[in-house]
């Protein structure tokens, strides 16, 4: 071989080698991703099972201690109500295991529509084929099952507009699509509730569909815009528009009336005494104190406050646990909250992310709304504290809806470092 073509292959590999350290080096040098999203199926979400359970139990002795003297006044049996609700508790609970064994968020998507289109049926029949109970037409009996569609109603919103956005969130920014499907399909859920004459829910679906359309990204002058027209209307009727109000709506009128000042209709004929209840809830909180009279030992409950089982067992609960008690219950709700949106956070897509932050915002609505009527910040609307006040078709939703949720915490994206 030629000293020629000897010092030419000589170059060939130290070029070579000059190449190959000249790559490993330019590897070294880029930056290695600091985490990698990784998809985790496994078990539900602990903390926040474990906060519903700890909501539930609490609520279910809170509806025997609110409950007995009246149940052992009109039903001769002091375990009336603390029996059924116990019943439908654990019937709840084995419901909730299920959905979130079982229920797959993608067969929710796929049946989304129809299931909104069906609970709009239901509710519109609902003064047809429904019947009387407590004053309102507002439940109907299937068998030995007795519901109230409107409940329905409030999940099937949150679906329907979740599986909606989650398929047109590249255009929500704009009008067609960011507002005027939030009114077509909000508009007659309302319409739907509101010839039930059931404010409270009417009020919570407009809040739902104003708070879904916030986070599901429509601009935010389209919502204040919705939000200052509510506004005004509202500051309308409770100034100038009292007049035009009891013309129209008698019944809601009275109820603002009470609101002013529950002590001065606590005895009144043409209100039907419609004071009394909101004024006997203030007397129970104040009677409460800092840590209460004792857990049973409520002196409300014992015919004062009428039906304290239901929407204001909220009252008995601060007359009986006291301020503390109350802040705790409240502090319970709040991390409720907080793991919700966590959950949420981590979804494996843009529908379950929304349908987790719509069931906890509904959640947290009716809590609030509950909250401000018993301590008469609100008029009286009958909404109910979640996992608290009795009756078994809300306590059955719920629960199911809390399943849905643990069951979308199975299928989370996490990054890990």
């Amino acid at each position: 071989m030629s000293h020629k073509k000897l010092r030419e292959e000589n170059a060939s590999v130290v070029g070579n080698l000059t190449s190959i350290k000249d790559k490993k080096n330019m590897s070294l040098s880029v930056p290695k991703p600091q985490g990698t999203i990784i998809r985790l199926i496994g078990e539900v979400d602990r903390p926040f099972l474990l906060v519903v359970i700890i909501l539930l139990c609490i609520g279910s002795v809170m509806v025997f201690s609110a409950s007995y003297a009246y149940a052992a006044t009109w039903f001769k049996d002091s375990y009336y109500f603390a029996r059924r609700q116990l019943g439908w508790a654990i019937a709840g609970v084995i419901v909730m295991a299920l959905v979130a064994k079982i229920v797959d968020y993608r067969w929710l998507k796929k049946w989304a529509l129809i299931g909104y289109i069906l609970s709009l049926g239901l509710n519109f029949l609902v003064p047809i084929i429904g019947y009387a109970a407590g004053g309102a037409t507002r439940q109907i009996k299937i068998g030995f099952l007795n519901f109230q569609p409107s409940e329905l109603m409030k999940f099937f919103v949150i679906l329907v507009l979740a599986a909606y956005v989650s398929d047109n969130y590249a255009k929500i920014n704009t009008f067609k699509k960011g507002v005027l499907p939030f009114i077509v399909f909000g508009g007659p859920a309302a319409v739907s509730i509101i010839i039930q004459q059931h404010l409270s829910a009417t009020i919570i679906i407009c809040l739902l569909v104003l708070a879904m359309m916030y986070i599901s990204g429509t601009k935010g002058i389209w919502v204040g815009s919705m939000v200052g027209t509510i506004g005004a209307g509202a500051l309308f009727v409770l100034t100038i528009g009292k007049g035009i109000l009891l013309k129209l709506v008698p019944h809601a009128a009275e109820r603002l009336l009470v609101w002013e000042d529950p002590f001065k209709y606590m005895k009144d004929v043409a209100t039907g005494d419609a004071g009394w209840q909101p004024a006997q809830s203030l007397y129970a909180i104040a009677s409460g104190g800092f840590w209460g009279l004792g857990l049973g030992n409520s002196k409300e409950k014992f015919g004062y406050l009428p039906e304290p089982q239901n929407d204001y067992i909220f009252a008995i609960l601060c007359e009986e646990l006291g301020f503390f008690g109350a802040i705790i219950v409240i502090g319970l709700f709040i991390v409720f909250a907080w793991r919700g949106f966590k959950i949420a956070k981590n979804a494996p897509n843009r529908f379950t992310s929304l349908l987790v932050m719509g069931i906890i915002i509904q959640v947290i609505i009716q809590v609030m709304l509950n909250i401000a009527v018993v301590t008469n910040t609100l008029p009286s609307t009958g909404i109910g504290l979640p996992f608290f006040s009795y009756g078994g078709t809300s306590l059955m939703i719920t629960l199911a809806q809390m399943g849905i949720i643990l069951s979308i915490s199975r299928y989370s994206y996490l990054e890990k470092g």
